[in-house]
């Protein structure tokens, strides 16, 4: 399965993310976000499929409401979180077209490596 969206530019970004889906409400931090998805650190994860309601903490005065679909998820213990190898990746669902602009204004991004680049 394709995981993202060929083209869709990813940056590190650390912004406070809720998610809910029904009643479960539950809070996680970005690991990279794109246009079209956003990686999720969390140790809570839903399945591939689940909608879920998001809300991304751009800034302390813009929090952006949008809805997203569960592409893949792998759960693991606390210890695992600031690996980035816990959490979720979501393809969001109508994203506003200024989405990556309202996050660029709200802070730099940094470049997210590509596997087969060397690290100097």
């Amino acid at each position: 399965m394709e995981r993202r969206q060929q083209g869709a530019a990813r940056s590190r970004r650390r912004m406070e993310i809720r998610y809910s889906s029904e009643d479960l409400k539950m809070t996680g931090w970005s690991g990279n976000i794109s246009a079209t998805g956003v990686m999720v650190r969390a140790v809570r994860v839903f399945p591939p499929g689940t909608i879920l309601n998001l809300e991304l903490e751009i800034s302390p005065t813009n929090i952006l409401r949008i809805r997203g679909v569960v592409r893949w998820a792998c759960e693991g213990s606390l210890q695992l979180l600031p690996t980035g190898r816990i959490g979720m990746g979501i393809r969001f669902i109508d994203p506003p077209a200024d989405l990556m602009k309202q996050i660029d204004a709200a802070s730099p991004a940094q470049p997210v490596r590509k596997a087969t680049q060397k690290r100097s």
